[in-house]
């Protein structure tokens, strides 16, 4: 396990890349895995809570996050210039572990932060990302997936319709996938008819990141487990869905 540790790091660009989306990057050398994620901060007192965020891509100089502009912390953080300080904690979370050779990610929403990073560790994964509205970062994407799937309410550049519904899991040896709970359900039954595993990245509300506030519990099979410190990756048939 990465050894978890408090940093502050300089921001290198804050890019709005959709309405209320943005692509925020630090400089440094922080350790990742797909799919683990840091608790972020750039305020004093108030807001009191960090917010949880998935890495999105990870270098030797830098570490950048995809995000929604929703609540107040977030909005504290779309306010961020190059030069501004982030305080980082992390990293945090288990991840996602290769296994396999034909390997589909799939993302729907704020659920696609994730996958850019695990395609690029992975290699030749093909990569299914869902949206509301217009899609982006799609040549960003196109650049560590061996192909890339959309989907979008509108269906501009891509096919119409939820990516739960475009996604066919026949062929592949193992499927990854991060979105709403709606979705990773959905992605559940379908892959679970076809006999192929499927690994999910949940996403929660968290308080403190390791598990000791109990703030971020879901049900699965095995009783109670802690999304930030147990999760966020859980196989798929571990948990109990809404069903």
């Amino acid at each position: 396990m990465d050894k978890i540790d408090v940093r502050t790091a300089p921001v290198i660009a804050n890019d709005q890349v959709a309405p209320d989306t943005f692509l925020l990057r630090v400089q440094g050398t922080f350790p990742a895995k797909p799919a683990q994620f840091y608790m972020l901060r750039a305020w004093g007192i108030n807001p009191p809570l960090s917010r949880p965020m998935s890495i999105f891509n990870r270098t030797d100089k830098l570490l950048s996050f995809l995000y929604v502009k929703q609540g107040q912390g977030t909005h504290l953080l779309a306010r961020l210039l190059p030069g501004d300080k982030l305080v980082l904690f992390g990293p945090l979370g288990n991840g996602w572990n290769q296994q396999g050779d034909q390997i589909a990610l799939v993302g729907g929403g704020s659920g696609i932060a994730p996958l850019f990073y695990t395609a690029k560790v992975f290699g030749k994964a093909d990569v299914y990302l869902g949206f509301h509205a217009k899609p982006f970062l799609l040549r960003t994407f196109k650049q560590v997936a061996k192909q890339l799937y959309i989907s979008s309410e509108s269906g501009e550049n891509g096919q119409k319709g939820l990516i739960s519904n475009v996604f066919q899991p026949h062929g592949y040896d193992t499927c990854y996938a991060c979105g709403p709970y709606a979705m990773l359900e959905a992605l559940h039954h379908t892959c679970q008819n076809a006999g192929v595993p499927l690994f999910v990245s949940l996403e929660e509300k968290m308080a403190c990141g390791i598990g000791a506030c109990l703030g971020c519990v879901v049900r699965t099979t095995q009783g109670l487990r802690r999304v930030c410190r147990d999760g966020p990756v859980f196989r798929a048939k571990d948990v109990i869905w809404n069903d």
